[in-house]
């Protein structure tokens, strides 16, 4: 799956360092907002990541269908 949630997460902090030094109210608002869209994405695709983790995982208990049978 395209996408990695620590990696959003470093994102998410940059942008909150970004916020503390900005030196307009504007701009700590931007990176402030973006760090949360940043969190907020890590958060879904952690989700993501353990769904299909699940899925595979319930795939892989399936039992297989019996030989020569159609």
């Amino acid at each position: 799956m395209p996408g990695n949630p620590e990696e959003c997460r470093a994102h998410a902090a940059k942008c909150r360092r970004l916020a503390a030094q900005a030196t307009s109210k504007a701009s700590k608002e931007t990176f402030s907002n973006l760090a949360e869209h940043w969190e907020q994405l890590a958060r879904e695709l952690a989700s993501a990541q353990a769904f299909l983790e699940a899925m595979a995982e319930l795939d892989s208990k399936k039992p297989s269908p019996p030989q020569g049978s159609s």
